[in-house]
């Protein structure tokens, strides 16, 4: 398969994969995805598991199932969970959760709510505007596919820069990262992580790996952490003790990261700087 051709057919997986991401909770099918891909459904079906090494069906149920981890530590019941994810009855929730987990929703709703007792955490509530991004997807633990996406990014920023004069990072650029799913109960080969950038030049457009998307605005809990990145994981469990100790609710939405540090290689780690946003209600 030529690079080129081998480029557009990510690039198709990659909108189909976005599209699934927006809309898990509804009926999703071959024949409605392959259009989204512009490739026959008999051909998308193998395309697809080509790339991502699984079936199309074992992608969608699996960002199904993730998307509920978060709201067991929330008040939701587990009815209204298993709905807002795309499951029509308890039952076929509950089968495909265990499956998935090797634990009940019950079980696990139990576990997740489990409080240590630490004081509180206060985070700032912010109203955000929608930011346009292009962004890298990877997959893999997340110290590992963070630094993949952002070379993959950064590549494609750098090639535009030196053979097309066209800069895409300008001072106003912002950097986020958006880690989809929780290191705690997914296997860390399939954790997905997201490098993304605003861009100031438009007439740059995404190709092969790189996709453009927007990342929504509303409220949000604004948590600030400072030191290496590889410490946000103690943060990520006290945000989860705060949803469950604040009875927030959350926005169907993922949280995300902003950096501050434009490279933080040239960057003590005590001085790094992020903040993690969390959609609410």
């Amino acid at each position: 398969m030529k690079i080129s051709t081998r480029d557009e057919h990510i690039h198709s997986v990659c909108k189909v994969i976005l599209y699934i991401e927006q809309n898990y909770n509804y009926d999703l099918n071959l024949e409605q995805l392959s259009k989204i891909a512009s490739f026959s459904a008999y051909h998308f079906h193998r395309i697809f598991q080509s790339i991502m090494g699984e079936t199309l069906s074992s992608y969608i149920r699996r960002v199904r199932l993730q998307s509920t981890t978060l709201k067991f530590k929330t008040n939701q019941r587990v009815t209204k969970i298993a709905q807002s994810s795309g499951y029509e009855t308890n039952a076929s929730f509950s089968k495909a959760f265990k499956n998935h987990f090797g634990i009940s929703p019950k079980e696990f709703s139990k576990n997740a709510k489990v409080q240590e007792g630490n004081e509180m955490l206060e985070p700032k509530i912010i109203e955000l505007k929608e930011v346009e991004i292009l962004y890298v997807r990877k997959e893999g633990a997340y110290t590992v596919s963070a630094s993949k996406a952002w070379e993959g990014l950064m590549q494609f920023a750098y090639k535009n820069k030196i053979k097309y004069k066209k800069n895409i990072m300008g001072k106003s650029a912002m950097m986020f990262g958006i880690g989809h799913d929780d290191p705690n109960v997914t296997a860390s080969n399939k954790l997905r992580y997201d490098a993304c950038i605003t861009w100031d030049d438009k007439t740059v457009k995404p190709e092969g790996e790189i996709l453009n998307k927007t990342i929504e605005g509303g409220k949000y809990a604004m948590f600030l952490h400072k030191g290496s990145y590889e410490n946000l994981k103690p943060l990520y469990d006290e945000i989860g003790n705060w949803i469950v100790q604040s009875g927030i609710e959350l926005r169907d939405l993922p949280l995300f990261e902003k950096y501050y540090n434009r490279d933080p290689r040239r960057t003590k780690e005590e001085n790094l700087k992020t903040e993690i946003y969390v959609p609410i209600r």
